[in-house]
């Protein structure tokens, strides 16, 4: 063998190491990116993990645009983008055994992808008074929610006879005392169903329960609180369906049977995507 040919031999074995050399580290460094430093495989969707973090950091730039006429399902979707859970809670005039809030809450745990819970905090036949006395809104600290409706005691101030100033006043005082309670709640009064034994049933200072009903609606307005009218939603929900209210109330001619918290369950829905003022809440 020439030396010519002996050096050609060694050079083109060392540029086949080096070839081989230099494969392995660039397959060790494409490896080592695809790690992290515990040895788990690392982000390999770090990217997209980037691009989800923008789209959600977008999303809530959204939301925050239009805090104003947001709908309720919408202000939930919000509040998982931002706590990732959320939290709702019927208060005030509603019972145990009312169905309607069951349907509301499977409806609203649907749309939100279990990523909200529910919770009743029922004061049934509490007038707005015994609601400050007993300090009732403490007991929705003891499961903090993000979202309050409460169930306004039109007719419990009925029964109690109070005036319709103190009402007024006490309904205003029931409500921030809530705000103290869970500063950072949407609270969002409630109207009842109507009820036809009640109605034109007049106490001593010549009142029913719908001048209360009134009044709750008038301190919404002044105080800009959020307001489920279902009150006047229910009733002209019988007059567009040509039904009896009585054929949808159970004995007492108050609470509702099985068709009336058909009809209740499917107007507080409407009402959940009906845009209204968020603001108020986180």
């Amino acid at each position: 063998m020439t030396k010519k040919k002996g050096f050609a031999l060694i050079l083109l074995f060392s540029l086949t190491v080096a070839v081989i050399w230099f494969g392995m580290d660039y397959q060790k460094n494409q490896k080592a990116q695809l790690l992290d430093p515990t040895g788990n495989e690392a982000s390999a969707n770090s990217s997209t993990k980037k691009e989800s973090s923008a789209d959600t950091g977008g999303q809530l730039e959204d939301f925050e645009k239009k805090r104003e006429k947001l709908s309720v399902l919408d202000y939930l979707t919000y509040l998982t983008l931002k706590k990732q859970a959320a939290t709702v809670s019927f208060y005030g005039d509603i019972s145990e055994n009312e169905t309607w809030p069951t349907a509301v809450e499977n409806y609203i745990m649907e749309q939100t992808n279990q990523n909200v819970s529910v919770h009743r905090v029922p004061f049934p036949d509490f007038d707005s008074y015994r609601l400050l006395e007993e300090n009732a809104a403490a007991t929705l600290a003891e499961e903090p929610s993000d979202i309050v409706f409460f169930q306004l005691p039109v007719y419990g101030d009925q029964v109690r006879d109070i005036s319709l100033a103190d009402s007024g006043s006490y309904l205003s005082e029931a409500y921030e005392a809530i705000k103290k309670a869970l500063p950072e709640a949407l609270v969002i009064f409630v109207t009842p169903n109507p009820s036809s034994i009640r109605q034109g049933d007049f106490n001593s200072r010549t009142l029913d329960y719908t001048s209360y009903l009134d009044q709750a609606i008038t301190i919404a307005a002044e105080n800009a609180i959020p307001l489920f009218d279902l009150h006047a939603e229910y009733e002209a929900e019988l007059e567009t369906n040509n039904l009896d209210l009585s054929d949808t109330l159970a004995d007492d001619a108050k609470q509702l049977n099985a068709k009336g918290a058909e009809i209740y369950s499917k107007l507080f829905i409407e009402q959940l995507n009906a845009p209204i003022d968020t603001t108020s809440g986180l």
